[in-house]
């Protein structure tokens, strides 16, 4: 009887442990194909889009483009690539049934003023150049001052890349753009966060290098002339990265774009996260951030990471922000809260993200980082530099800030980033 007992509770005990692999082993699947499925969407990126728009005077009568046949429109080339600017030419001739007056422009000061000074009574703008033409002294009416009536969307097919690494390395390099825009993630625009992270999987150590957006750098997009680093991301993710390897001289492995609704949202379903601020300050209608720790949810982190008229050394102090919210997602996607919030953070990802990193290398990150319970040593690092009035690339015709590189200074990144991967 005793044995029979013993045998039962054997029995009993073997069945609950059955259970528990069988509950353990569907848990992990589910998480795996929620996973999947969202991989297959942030890494498989197909297009890249370019958004032409057309604007009127704020007070101008036109309410559509039906509104505008005997309009002037002002335009002028900015890219290479003339295809979107042709493409909403022709729309404007099928909508006309006859081609539009058009009016050329040097560069987009000129086109800016001429809504101002004649002949054109509608300017085409690639919406990517718009914050930074607002950003310009004596051009900041264009915010309020133009209005939007119709926009056109071209995409471009996006090159794959063929020599990624079939297997997760050991340690690697990863260039995090977030882009200015809300919404889709394939559209072209500004990176205003520039942060590249070595990252390597023995150490679990990981060195973020900030980059400020207004670094005068060079890239082949640019044909070799300077320009802030923020208006690479104009030209795709692929000038970004040519711009940062020249200032480093690094080879980037991958990169991950991110844009305000991606980044608000991940917080959001992370549950918010700690950010820890250098000084007091406030954000308009959004909160009042202490010195020390702050709990904030997707939008007081956006705002956190985007402030700089507060900071006496405004952009550095952004930048280094900007790491720190970076530093507080790894460490909160890290603890049990990416299991609590599994799904809504693939959720928030889906769509407003994108990477070229292989689908398998995430899941194997993904899994040991479940499985082993990684805890990840942060260091981070702002490269600085000394401001300047110079001339850009991307909006000539006028000399704007931009911040030209302290060597040292790279130097001292250099020398982490390659001791973080080696």
């Amino acid at each position: 009887m005793e044995q029979k007992k013993k045998r039962n509770l054997y029995i009993m005990l073997l069945g609950i442990i059955i259970i528990g692999i069988g509950i353990a082993a569907g848990v992990f699947l589910y998480y795996f194909l929620v996973m999947k499925n969202t991989l297959q969407e942030i890494t498989t990126p197909e297009t890249s889009k370019t958004v032409l728009s057309v604007y009127v005077a704020a007070e101008d009568p036109a309410e559509s483009i039906e509104d505008t046949q005997d309009y002037t429109f002002g335009f002028c080339r900015m890219e290479p690539d003339e295809a979107p600017l042709n493409q909403i030419l022709l729309k404007l001739e099928d909508v006309f049934d006859e081609f539009p007056k058009t009016a050329e422009y040097e560069d987009m000061f000129q086109l800016a003023d001429s809504i101002n000074t004649g002949p054109t009574r509608a300017t085409i703008i690639n919406e990517a150049y718009l914050p930074s033409l607002i950003e310009t002294a004596g051009y900041e009416w264009i915010e309020t001052g133009l209005r939007k009536i119709d926009s056109l969307s071209y995409e471009r097919p996006v090159e794959s890349e063929s020599d990624l690494p079939d297997q997760l390395p050991k340690s690697f390099i990863v260039y995090i753009s977030g882009i200015d825009t809300y919404g889709g993630i394939s559209v072209r625009s500004r990176s205003d966060v520039n942060i590249l992270a070595a990252v390597n999987t023995e150490t679990q150590q990981i060195f973020l290098a900030a980059t400020p957006r207004d670094f005068y750098v060079q890239s082949s997009a640019t044909k070799g002339q300077k320009d802030k680093l923020t208006h690479m991301g104009i030209y795709g993710v692929g000038a970004s990265i040519d711009a940062l390897e020249q200032l480093y001289n690094i080879k980037i492995d991958y990169y991950l774009r991110i844009n305000f609704t991606g980044f608000v949202e991940l917080i959001d379903a992370l549950g918010g996260i700690e950010v820890y601020s250098d000084y007091a300050f406030s954000v308009k209608d959004i909160k009042d951030y202490q010195k020390g720790y702050n709990q904030v949810n997707g939008l007081e982190a956006l705002a956190f990471a985007r402030e700089r008229y507060s900071f006496a050394n405004g952009d550095y102090q952004r930048a280094k922000n900007q790491m720190e919210v970076i530093r507080a997602i790894i460490k909160k996607c890290a603890s049990p809260a990416i299991l609590r919030n599994y799904r809504s953070i693939m959720e928030a990802i889906s769509g407003a993200a994108e990477t070229n990193m292989p689908e398998d290398q995430i899941e194997a990150l993904a899994v040991k980082q479940l499985l082993m319970g990684w805890s990840w040593e942060i260091s981070t690092y702002t490269a600085e530099g000394d401001s300047a009035y110079l001339p850009t690339y991307s909006i000539p015709g006028r000399n704007l800030y931009v911040i030209l590189p302290d060597e040292e200074s790279l130097q001292y990144a250099r020398l982490n980033i390659q001791e973080t991967i080696s």
